[in-house]
Order: structure tokens, then C-alpha cells, then sequence
């Protein structure tokens, strides 16, 4: 997969990414952060550094928002960032004369601690997106202590206004380009979602509501909510006598009827989607999970927070309870007002900033190719729901982990329309496997490229696109060398069992002619590709053949390998065509040409998955010759070929016609007791010219749309392969031959850059 390391395996994959994990893991404004851990948030930076950049900050280049108490913006945990206030009308900043709640809210989010004073990161926590910056839009805000008293009609009513004009300056801020994606809102009204009714809600609320909802806005503002810190306060009977069930009696020490809140929803505001259609998807609520105290891996619903109840589909759970984060008050011991520190205080107001910062570095991650509305999807789909997370009453869709937010779900497709959710290829089966004859040319093209996969939620993950590439081997195959240096003479009409064995400009005839009319089923066993002396029926060997001869020099063949690979005979695509030729007896000069058809391939490159499938038939011709000189035999030939390429059903959209060509020169010494000697130098098939166009998915538009890119790639090789070839042979007294053969090869796999390389071959052939 495609990482800033470059193209890694799954396997390398997971070992930098463990490393980097780790390395977060160990460091102690990590491991003063519990909840860090019990939402994966080390993985999950790990993967973002490996997509983003090692050391990339997470949710650099965005800001944050917040509905809260002010920000201490000196405070040394938000050294280095911008951070912005607004004070909403009568609200005063928080000046430390009492806790500031805000400060310890944003620095959830946002904080990222480094060596200042006495705030260093012994002693504080980073935040879930520390590359944030940070608006504070400020407020006045009320205690929740007392006996908790639901917010009336007629309160709400009053509020409606002022809560309007707060949502739609958030909603309209921006600042150097940039606008509020995610807003957190640690407070809210007292009251159960319960309790409200849509028809009271609108009558009443409805002005703040218009506001949430955003109509007709593009991409909408997410809000999170904090879920509510109600469960198990003191109540009055008397304020819920529409609801008693939720004012329950239970008796206290001495024995006297007491009641408390049973907080089996989420409180008014966070609730609100529970009611109101029109702002599902974009508002959330959270609920606070407490640290794992029975070392069981389970963090269990904190006794203090609400539950997610009727609003459990827009509802989930996160760290909330003794969570670090940045103090600005009263100093602890003195009283003194103005202090900063750090400190561990619990509530839902804590818990909501760990998932509004995971939005933050969900976006990031994704590279804003997701709408918000899909970031709050997602975020729902990935929780972990099993176990104790699969009560949905409690926790809504499950603990918040973006790790696995971040992560793949299902197995990554490439997309072959026009939508994330479309018809698509698996990415694990897509592959383009190059032969010989087209060396480095595709591969360049698509080097540095990015293909874009999409996972089963429709998120996009980013690949090499040359990851999906594999270049034919460069150098001398030890299989086909061998064979070839132990076998019969080079163009052998006959040879053993009817194999015929076509090397282009070979020294030596054949001799196994039978005469004019002659009919023989034998084995086509041209060199490979790889080798020089194949030209183009090295695409088709080995083969059943079915040759004949006619007078003046004519020949004709047929060729298949179909069938030949089920057997096991072959282990390439099935090839067909036939050749003719032309050689006079006596002359010195001689032609030949054919057709070649792949059913499956396209010059021995094969195409799997995402790049469809391939096909090609070519025609080629050439000329031929050998001449004696002296004790030696010289031989030659040459050809030129037209190939007409098909693609279908993947990233290929179209191929150009391709010419090709390959060329021998042979010589072959005498046959005496001290052996053979037979030299060659030939060029393998190659693309001379020809193009491919191809469509790459490269992302998406938030509406899920796929944006692609078209790509036109020069299928012609960067270099060009020479190979110069000696070969020995000699009879064993024994019985059987020995064969010596040394190759040195020019440009491997006509890679321009790639070393000269050079094969030293032996071998013992005997008949039994």
C-alpha cells in the first residue's frame, strides 16, 4: 500500500506502523491521557503519519470549534497554534477567578504540551488533534449543582432567541479561508430528552432549531453535544410527574426515601435529533465512559452520565471520566487567581471533545474528500460494539475508535464507475503483469501515481498505482537457459518427438524434414521471451504444432495452447495462430511471417482485477538467412510486427496499435570430438511504439462521486535488451552430451537503467 515511505506490503505496513504506535504509546503526554489508549488514538496517528507524513501533527491545517466558558489562549498547551475568541454579547472571558472550563474542553481537543514552566508533558496530556487550531466562541455558563431541575417551557422559550444568534454566528464564522466543520458544545440545558416533545420543541426552541438545521447549506456544521452529567442527582418528584420514572425513590443510609435522576436519555440539546428530523446526521451526542477499573478491557458507562436512550441512533460513548487536560483558575493551594496547570476533572463536557477531535483528524486523514455528514457516519459505522457496547440504550452505536475509524472496513474496491458505491474490482486481485516485449515503459508511466480504493463505507484509502505493476524478470531465466543450451539444433524441423523448435536467424536447418507433403504433430517449443532468437512466436511456446511442407520452400503451421495449461503443460494464457515460410533449397535467403492471437494477454502481459481484461492479435513477417563462412556457418533474421491490442472491463480505456520488432545474428563452429561452439547476439521482442490510456480513480467528491484522472502511457521500453550468447557442447565418452553457456544481457528487460548481467549455465543431457 501507498505510504509516504513509499509502496509497502500489508507486512511492512503493520511493522512501521506498530513502531510508530509504539513510539506515541511511550511518550508520557500519551500515557497520562487514559482515554488517548481506550480510543486507539496511537494507532490511529500512526496511519495518518504513514498516509500524511512521518511526524505529521494530526488535524494540522484545521480549525476547531467550541461553544464554552472562554480559553485561557496563553495557556503553554496552545503555544504555537492560533487560537481565536469570540465573546457572544454580556459574556466576559475567562480571566481565572474560577476554573475555566472552556480551556480544559478545548485542550482535549487541541492541546499539544511541550517543555514551558511547570506544563510540560510530565504532567500534561496531548489532545486528540493537537494540530488544530482553535475558535472559542465564549460564553457565561451556569453550575449543575443543587437538585437538578429540568429547564421549563417558558425558560426554553426565552433562551430560543439568544441560542439562535449563537448557533448562526458559529455556523457563518471563518477566518482566513477557513469555516468551522466541527463545533463542540460542552454544556447544555437541564432536562431529559424525554420530557420534550417535537410539537413543544418547535413552538418553543424553534428559532435555534432553524439554525441547527442548516437548510439548504452544502456542507452542513457538525455540532457534538455533550450527553449530560444527570444520572443519579438529587430530583423533585414534583418536576417529573409527565416522566416519574425518571425521578426514582431509593432509600440512603439512614434508611430515608430519597429520590435521584434516572438519566435513561441524553439531556435536552444533545437529544434533540431524537425529536427533530431535520438534524439527524449532523448533531451527536456522547456519553462518558469511566476508566477500566477491573482490568477486564472494558471501560463501563460512568455513573454519572446519562445514558443515550430514545437518541441512541446520533449517540455514542467516549473517555469521560479523570480526564488530563489544561487548568486555568485558582491555584490549588493559595487561591491565587490566574493559575495554570493541569488537571483531571470528569463529566461528558470531556468526553465530547475526544470525538469532536477525532472528526477533526478523521477529516484530515481523509483529505476533506468526505462531507462532515459522512465523517458523523462513519464515526457511528467504526465504534466498537460488542460486548457491553452492543446495549445501544446505554451506548448508543459503541465506543468511539478511530483507529478503526481510519482503518479500511470490508476489503478496499477499486471503482469502475462513476460512483464510491458502484460497481467495483477487488484491490487484493487487481494486477498488471508485464511481459518481456513491453520492459519498464507502462511501469514508468504509472510510477509516483496514486490509485484511489474505497472501503465498504465508501471512504477513499490511497495506493501506488506502480504497487500494482509486477515488470517481467530482467536477466537470462535459469529454466529456459537451460533448456535451451541442452537442446536440439536451433530451427529443428523434427528434432526429438516432433518438437520444433523455430529460433529466429538460425545458423543451422533443420533436419527433420521429410520431403514435400510431409504432415507432423509435434510440440512448438520456441525461446522465451526473455531470450533473444524467439521473435514473436516466443508468445505462444510451448504449443501443440501441426506442420507442413510444401514444394519450392514453402512451410505452414498451425499452433495452439489451449488445453495445454489445465494440463499443466503451460503456465501461460492460452495462445493460437499459425506461420508460414519461405526458403527456397539452396538459397541463402529466406522469409517468414504469421499471426499470433492471445486470447488472455496482450505480448505476455496479463491484466487481473481493476485492470480488466486484456487480448491482442498481432501479425508479424521477417526475413532470414544463413551462409556458410569457412568452418563456420553464419545465420540471421529479423522481425517487424503490427499488433492490435484489446482492453475491456477496467482502468485500461484504450491501446493503440503497437509495432514490434526482434533480431538475431547466429554462428555456429564445427562439429568435431572436442565439441560445438555456437555464438549469438540477439534483441528480444520489444514495443517499439504504442500507447495506452487509462482512467485512475484518485479520490472522490463529498456528493460520492469517483474524480478520476486520465493517464496516456508509452508502452516502449526505456532501453534496449542485447543479448551476446556462447554456447558449448560436446558428445561424452560416457555417453550423453555436456553443455557450457554464458549470457551476458545489455539493459535487462529493456530497462534502460537497469546493470548489465551476466549467466553462467552447465548442464548434463543423456538418453534413457
Amino acid at each position: 500500500m501507498q505510504t509516504v515511505l513509499g509502496c509497502l506490503t500489508e507486512t511492512e505496513f503493520e511493522t512501521r506502523r506498530q513502531a510508530i504506535e509504539d513510539a506515541h504509546g511511550d511518550e508520557a503526554d500519551f500515557r497520562n491521557q487514559w482515554g488517548l489508549g481506550a480510543i486507539r488514538a496511537d494507532r490511529a496517528w500512526a496511519q495518518l503519519e504513514l498516509r500524511r507524513g512521518i511526524g505529521t501533527t494530526p488535524g494540522r491545517g484545521q480549525t476547531v470549534g467550541l461553544i464554552d466558558t472562554g480559553i485561557d489562549r496563553a495557556h503553554p498547551v496552545f503555544a504555537g497554534k492560533t487560537v481565536t475568541e469570540v465573546l457572544f454579547s454580556g459574556d466576559g472571558d475567562a480571566d481565572g477567578a474560577e476554573s475555566s472550563h472552556g480551556t480544559s474542553v478545548a485542550s482535549v481537543i487541541a492541546a499539544q504540551p511541550r517543555s514551558a514552566g511547570f506544563i510540560d508533558r510530565a504532567t500534561a496530556a496531548r489532545g486528540v488533534a493537537p494540530g488544530a487550531d482553535v475558535a472559542m466562541f465564549a460564553l457565561a455558563a451556569g453550575s449543575g449543582g443543587g437538585v437538578y431541575t429540568p429547564i421549563s417551557l417558558a425558560a426554553l422559550g426565552s433562551a430560543d432567541a439568544r441560542w439562535a444568534r449563537r448557533f448562526n454566528r458559529v455556523i457563518d464564522w471563518s477566518r482566513g479561508g477557513r469555516t468551522l466543520d466541527f463545533v463542540n458544545v460542552s454544556l447544555g440545558f437541564p432536562g431529559i430528552i424525554d420530557q420534550y416533545g417535537e410539537r413543544e420543541l418547535r413552538a418553543r426552541y424553534g428559532a435555534a432549531i432553524a439554525a441547527l438545521a442548516q437548510s439548504g447549506a452544502g456542507e452542513k456544521t457538525v455540532f457534538v453535544f455533550s450527553a449530560g452529567n444527570a444520572h443519579g442527582k438529587r430530583c423533585n418528584p414534583a418536576h417529573f410527574t409527565a416522566n416519574p420514572e425518571l425521578c426514582e425513590p431509593y432509600l440512603d443510609p439512614d434508611n430515608r426515601i430519597r429520590f435521584r435522576v434516572n438519566a435513561r436519555s441524553v439531556d435536552l440539546t444533545a437529544g434533540l435529533p431524537a425529536r427533530i428530523p431535520e438534524l439527524r446526521g449532523h448533531l451527536i451526542a456522547v456519553v462518558a465512559v469511566a476508566p477500566d477499573q477491573y482490568n477486564d478491557g472494558d471501560h463501563e458507562i460512568a455513573s454519572f452520565s446519562n445514558r443515550c436512550g430514545i437518541a441512541s441512533r446520533w449517540c455514542i460513548a467516549a473517555p469521560g471520566q479523570r480526564i488530563r487536560s489544561a487548568y486555568f483558575g485558582p491555584h490549588p493551594d493559595t487561591g491565587e487567581p490566574g493559575s495554570r496547570g493541569a488537571h483531571s476533572p470528569s463529566g461528558t463536557s470531556f468526553s465530547a471533545p475526544m470525538v469532536t477531535g477525532s472528526l477533526v483528524v478523521m477529516k484530515h486523514h481523509f483529505r476533506d474528500e468526505i462531507s462532515n455528514t459522512g465523517l458523523v457516519s462513519r464515526l457511528f459505522a467504526t465504534a466498537y460494539d460488542e460486548g457491553i457496547y452492543a446495549d445501544r440504550a446505554v451506548y448508543g452505536h459503541g465506543l468511539l475508535d478511530l483507529a478503526a475509524a481510519l482503518s479500511p472496513q470490508g476489503t478496499p474496491r477499486v471503482a469502475l464507475g462513476d460512483r464510491v458505491d458502484g460497481a467495483g474490482a477487488d484491490l487484493a486481485r487487481t494486477r498488471l503483469e508485464l511481459g518481456g516485449a513491453l520492459g519498464d515503459g507502462l511501469t514508468q508511466a504509472l510510477a509516483g501515481r496514486e490509485i484511489a480504493a474505497f472501503d465498504s463505507l465508501g471512504a477513499p484509502f490511497w495506493y501506488s498505482l506502480g504497487g500494482f505493476t509486477r515488470a517481467a524478470p530482467a536477466g537470462p531465466a535459469l529454466e529456459g537457459r537451460l533448456r535451451g543450451l541442452l537442446a536440439g539444433p536451433e530451427g529443428a524441423a523434427g528434432g526429438s518427438g516432433g518438437v520444433w523448435r523455430p529460433v529466429l536467424g538460425a545458423a543451422e536447418g533443420g533436419g527433420g524434414d521429410a520431403g514435400p507433403g510431409w504432415l507432423q504433430l509435434g510440440l512448438l517449443d520456441a525461446p522465451g521471451q526473455g531470450a533473444g532468437g524467439g521473435g514473436h512466436l516466443s508468445l505462444a511456446g510451448p504449443a501443440l504444432a501441426l506442420r507442413t511442407a510444401g514444394r519450392g520452400g514453402f512451410g505452414a503451421a498451425l499452433f495452439s495452447s489451449e488445453g495445454l495449461e489445465a494440463e499443466g503443460r503451460s503456465a501461460r494464457a492460452p495462445v493460437s495462430g499459425a506461420a508460414l515460410s519461405w526458403r527456397p533449397e539452396g538459397a541463402s535467403l529466406g522469409l517468414r511471417g504469421g499471426v499470433v492471437g492471445e486470447r488472455e494477454t496482450l505480448l505476455g502481459s496479463s491484466a487481473a482485477g481493476a485492470f480488466g481484461r486484456v487480448a491482442a492479435g498481432a501479425v508479424f513477417a521477417g526475413v532470414e538467412g544463413s551462409v556458410p563462412a569457412g568452418s563456420w556457418r553464419l545465420g540471421a533474421g529479423a522481425e517487424l510486427g503490427a499488433v492490435r491490442p484489446s482492453a475491456r472491463g477496467g482502468l485500461i480505456s484504450g491501446v493503440s496499435r503497437l509495432a514490434t520488432s526482434a533480431f538475431a545474428f547466429h554462428a555456429a563452429g564445427p562439429s568435431t570430438d572436442a565439441g560445438k561452439l555456437t555464438l549469438s547476439v540477439s534483441q528480444p521482442l520489444r514495443v517499439e511504439a504504442g500507447r495506452a490510456r487509462l482512467s485512475i480513480p484518485v479520490g472522490r467528491t463529498k456528493d460520492g462521486r469517483v474524480r478520476r484522472q486520465p493517464v496516456t502511457a508509452s508502452l516502449a521500453p526505456s532501453g534496449r535488451q542485447i543479448e551476446v550468447a556462447a554456447k558449448w557442447r560436446r558428445p561424452l565418452a560416457s555417453g550423453g552430451e555436456l553443455g557450457l553457456g554464458a549470457v551476458w544481457t545489455r539493459q535487462p528487460g529493456h530497462v534502460a537503467a537497469a546493470e548489465p548481467h551476466l549467466g553462467l549455465f552447465a548442464g548434463w543431457r543423456r538418453a534413457f
